[in-house]
Parts: structure tokens; sequence; C-alpha cells
């Protein structure tokens, strides 16, 4: 049987006790609110689902004190039915994100976290470093490794525009900026425009991949 998802105890935990009375947790990742499912975590992209369901997403926190980032997804109906529970969620004064519909705020959170961690390893050594530990950042590695993550990143992207009727990226990059430069809260689908914005960047990048990978053996002799 799976444990209880963190995420669904943590969202619990915000809610004051008259209202988490009124939720009613269930399965692994699952509260029941209103007649609203409400899952608490990445759904699998490309998964179909009914009316009457809502993804909630909770960013990597890099603190432990600190509030985590809330990123919702869902059928405008329902997102509007939940405004006051996701009020309550996001915690005071906190805001929360609309990605777009069921599979957008797993999107978001997967590619936050991917450019998080794009700069992990290398953060990591270079603290050991200022600690006063005897560690050679071997940064051909670290580069590898991101390329590594990159192509996943971009592959997610990918997928995702796909599932959405994009098979072609648009010619047009300064549209796609003009999009993005709206404030995600007045976006009906962020999650699209992130998707197509970043799988343009890392298509740009692929020249300088290329004469990186020429360079691989010259590096290691």
């Amino acid at each position: 049987m799976l444990a209880p998802s963190h995420d669904r105890d943590t969202l619990l935990h915000r809610l004051p006790a008259e209202q988490a009375a009124l939720c009613t947790p269930q399965g692994h990742d699952l509260i029941i609110w209103q007649d609203i499912t409400l899952h608490c975590g990445p759904l699998p992209l490309g998964a179909s689902y009914p009316g009457g369901h809502i993804e909630l997403c909770l960013l990597w926190q890099p603190l432990p004190h600190t509030p985590a980032a809330l990123l919702v997804a869902g059928e405008p109906t329902e997102y509007q039915q939940c405004q006051t529970l996701l009020q309550m969620l996001a915690g005071s004064g906190q805001p929360w994100l609309y990605c777009g519909p069921l599979g957008a705020a797993g999107l978001c959170k997967r590619v936050f976290d991917s450019l998080f961690y794009l700069a992990g390893p290398a953060l990591a050594q270079h603290a050991s470093q200022m600690q006063g530990a005897a560690v050679q950042i071997d940064w051909l590695s670290l580069v590898r490794q991101q390329q590594l993550l990159a192509d996943k990143l971009a592959a997610l992207c990918r997928h995702y525009l796909a599932q959405h009727g994009i098979v072609q990226l648009p010619q047009d990059v300064e549209s796609v900026l003009d999009s993005f430069r709206q404030p995600p809260q007045q976006q009906t689908h962020y999650a699209l425009t992130l998707a197509t914005l970043l799988a343009l960047a890392l298509e740009l990048g692929q020249p300088a991949r290329k004469l990186f990978d020429s360079l691989l053996p010259t590096a290691h002799t």
C-alpha cells in the first residue's frame, strides 16, 4: 500500500481545523473537497480525467521554514470553485500560479525543479571549496551532467507541446517572448508558453553543444 504523499500532508496542515475537517484524504495523494478531487502532486502527462479534478503541486523548498509556492491546474470551472480553498492552501499573503489544464502544474514543477538542479552540482562543489575542502571542480563533468538534464528537459517540453497539438516550433521567437512577458497570473495556459520558450531556447543551443562534443576527446588527453 502506498504511503500518504508528503505534499498532501503538507497541504492539509496548512488548513484551519474546521476547513481540514471538510476535506477527505483519499488514496495516496488525493483530497476530496466539495465533490472536487484534488491531486496533490504531478499527474502523468497525457492522462485523461473527467470533470471535477484539480492538480496541485508544491515547488521544492530550499529552506525548511520558507513557504513553498503552489502550482494549480484544472478546468476553469473547477479552478474558480476552489478559490477560497486555494487561498488557504497557499498560505497568508502567498500567491498561487494557475498553470493551465490538468498536467500543466506538473509540467511547471518538473521544469522549475530541473532548472534549479542544473546549477546544483556546481554550487555544491563551490560550497565545499569555500569551506576549505581540497576540491577541484570538474567542469567538464558538470557541463556533461547539465547537457543530459537539458536533453531530458527538451524532451519533456516537446512531449507537452505535442499533447497540445504543437509539432513544429513557432518561427516568430519574439511573439513567444511577448507572451512570456505577460504576468503569469493573467495567462490562461502558462505551462504551454513556458514549454514553447524552453523548447526554442534549448534548440538554439544545439550548435554550441555540437562544438562542445567535438572537444570531448581532446579534453580527456
